[in-house]
């Protein structure tokens, strides 16, 4: 099946990307000047749009070029805002009359609810309205990944099921989906367990840096006590006061030691690693071939 991708920068290029290593074929249209994303970061760039055909289109004047593409196409992908799209001519109610059965695609803001419809936002401002950002900005686009993977699986869906239609994505809808484990905690009326106030979840420094600890199951948190020397902390999981004393007997240990430690009573403890290193582990060209 063939997509047609109407868009620049983020959210719409990943969901196209997860398409292509799909088995879709993708075709994306650019402005004349190219994707502002190549001048942030050409390495981000290649790695959504490597084995795309990309088409160069100024959308002022080159509606009709996109409206026969999109006869060509079994789905379009857009972020357009529907009022813009309209604008330009290449809205779904355009080019559908050409190609009834389309599959259109279109990552928006907001669903017209939680903010005015039509407002201009970026991953920070979703995050932040679905009660996602703390004292300091998200360190993680995770609301625009989170967009990307939720069109990428309504094209799928909708073309194994042989449906045609109009499917809005909401980014402020997607941050929610990112929140939504603490935003159901507050509902039940219960702590925001991985907040990083409680011992078993949070980030502890130790000779060397830091480790982060996910010992969420009652089992790791009992085998991490034992493994460090403080079984009597079994019973204060969930006791913030208990953080203080664990942060304490890591800072004393060994970096090498503690890792070792970790892999060897298979705790879930990993350290924390800055972007350079993080870069030297991944292998960003083949992120998609999980897929």
């Amino acid at each position: 099946m063939r997509v047609l991708e109407l868009s620049t920068l983020f959210p719409v290029s990943l969901a196209g990307r997860l398409l292509l290593q799909l088995g879709f074929e993708v075709v994306k249209v650019e402005p004349p000047a190219g994707d502002p994303i190549r001048q942030v970061s050409p390495t981000l760039y290649k790695v959504l749009n490597e084995g795309e055909e990309i088409i160069y289109i100024d959308l002022k004047d080159g509606a009709e070029k996109v409206r026969r593409l999109a006869e060509e196409v079994d789905a379009v992908l857009t972020t357009f805002r529907p009022s813009t799209a309209e604008r330009y001519g290449i809205s779904y109610r355009r080019l559908a009359e050409t190609k009834p059965d389309l599959i259109y695609v279109a990552i928006v803001g907001y669903g017209g609810e939680e903010y005015p419809r039509g407002h201009p936002s970026h991953d920070i401002n979703f995050a932040a309205l679905a009660g996602a950002v703390g004292p300091c900005p998200p360190y993680v686009q995770a609301v625009d990944v989170a967009a990307g993977l939720l069109a990428a699986l309504t094209i799928t869906a909708m073309a194994a099921k042989g449906e045609g239609g109009y499917v809005e994505i909401p980014m402020s809808r997607a941050a929610a989906l990112v929140n939504i484990l603490n935003l159901s905690l507050r509902r039940d009326g219960k702590p925001l367990l991985l907040s990083g106030d409680y011992p078993f979840y949070t980030v502890y420094r130790y000779t060397g840096g830091r480790v982060a600890l996910g010992a969420v199951e009652p089992k790791f948190w009992e085998r991490f006590c034992r493994a460090i020397g403080r079984e009597h902390l079994i019973p204060r999981q969930l006791d913030p006061t208990a953080r203080k004393e664990v942060e304490k007997v890591l800072s004393e240990m060994d970096c090498n030691a503690l890792e070792e430690l970790a892999k060897r009573e298979e705790i879930p403890l990993t350290p924390v690693y800055d972007i350079d290193k993080a870069l030297t582990i991944f292998e960003l060209d083949n992120l998609f071939k999980l897929f």
